[in-house]
């Protein structure tokens, strides 16, 4: 039996007083489509519905970076820095160095979409929207296929998780598939959506140890419990709107393209409708991180399989509390320690895999900080 897990998570535990998620607008240029960032912190989107791929800065200014395009697509970087475009209509995959200078052109590839660089080595994988395929570009220009089959229906968003795992969506019937090593896809989910016009998948990213995705109809973003079969929640997204502030209250318009910074904790979402950047900030599927002595606690391994060691410096009575994304507390302990430092080995093998957040309160502390459990 299907297990759909589909919950609000607005105002849920402990509740927004301990942070506040942000949505903010980059308004430069006519970005719509896929992202990437470089190692500096810049980001790049691409216009789909235009010929540009644009370029911002950390602090929000935009400028075009590449132009005569056909369709921009997808955007990727390979391991030097050069930056790969799908141009969807104009049917090649093209090649730039970090000033935006074409270096190589890909042509007579149908109808590429969504592109990532291959998790091991600097080939690059592209979905096929019209063959219902995913492909493999190496940097000779070979191409093999990497996966089909019946259940691919018009792929575009691409994902690796930590492992190396591939994960495919479909834009068509926002259905999501892992990538099995003989080339089949094993669905994961469908997220939902409401009637009306663009009832779609945008793209996909991997964060967090979740999946996320855009619903393009239903104006909303979904996290996606990736190792049970339809577990998503929704993370953010209400009505159709472009309205910034706490992500309780915050709308989309069409939300598509999708990407988390490498700390995973801010992400840029594309606006079809508003052709601007959304940026939330501070994300975690629960309350987030505190900024209150995080660099005084210490959670490893991370992800864990079953022992967690917390190391942190405490004065006196201390508690440790163990969140699931719900707000229940799954593991408590109360201790006493004076002026001096605790390497504290917990049990976490009886947890499902997922986010959990480790809490360390006492008189001279509180630190929270987010784990994941394989």
């Amino acid at each position: 039996m299907k297990k759909n897990t589909l919950t609000i998570l607005a105002g849920l535990f402990l509740a927004s007083s301990l942070f506040a998620q942000t949505v903010t607008t980059y308004t430069d240029g006519t970005p719509d489509d896929a992202m990437v960032l470089d190692s500096n912190g810049n980001l790049y989107a691409s216009n789909f519905v235009g010929d540009s791929v644009f370029k911002f800065d950390p602090d929000g200014n935009g400028v075009p970076f590449i132009t005569g395009l056909n369709s921009p697509n997808g955007l990727a970087f390979d391991s030097n820095e050069d930056l790969y475009v799908c141009d969807f209509y104009g049917l090649a995959i093209y090649k730039y160095d970090i000033d935006g200078n074409l270096l190589e052109t890909f042509s007579n590839i149908v109808r590429p979409s969504g592109l990532i660089k291959a998790f091991d080595n600097d080939d690059m994988i592209f979905t096929n929207f019209s063959s219902n395929t995913v492909e493999r570009l190496a940097p000779d220009g070979t191409i093999t296929e990497v996966a089909s089959g019946d259940e691919l229906d018009g792929p575009v968003g691409l994902a690796y998780d930590e492992n190396g795992v591939l994960y495919v969506g479909n834009y068509n019937d926002r259905k999501i598939f892992r990538v099995l090593n003989d080339g089949s896809v094993e669905y994961i989910a469908q997220l939902p959506t409401d009637p009306g016009p663009n009832p779609n998948l945008g793209f996909i990213t991997y964060g967090q140890g979740r999946i996320w995705g855009t619903t393009m109809g239903s104006d909303k973003i979904y996290a996606v419990n990736q190792n049970e079969v339809d577990s998503y929640i929704l993370f953010a997204g209400s009505t159709q709107g472009s309205m910034d502030g706490d992500i309780n209250q915050a709308t989309f318009h069409t939300p598509n393209g999708i990407i988390f910074n490498p700390e995973e904790d801010t992400m840029y979402i594309t606006d079809f409708g508003t052709k601007n950047i959304r940026i939330i900030s501070d994300v975690i599927l629960s309350f987030g991180e505190e900024a209150l002595n995080l660099k005084s606690l210490q959670l490893f391994p991370n992800p864990v399989v079953s022992k967690l060691n917390i190391k942190t410096n405490v004065d006196g009575d201390y508690e440790i509390k163990v969140y699931n994304v719900l707000g229940e507390v799954v593991y408590s302990i109360e201790e006493s320690f004076q002026n001096t430092s605790i390497s504290k080995n917990i049990d976490l093998s009886s947890l499902k895999t997922g986010v959990y957040l480790v809490k360390v309160s006492s008189q001279n502390l509180t630190s929270v900080k987010r784990f994941i459990k394989k």
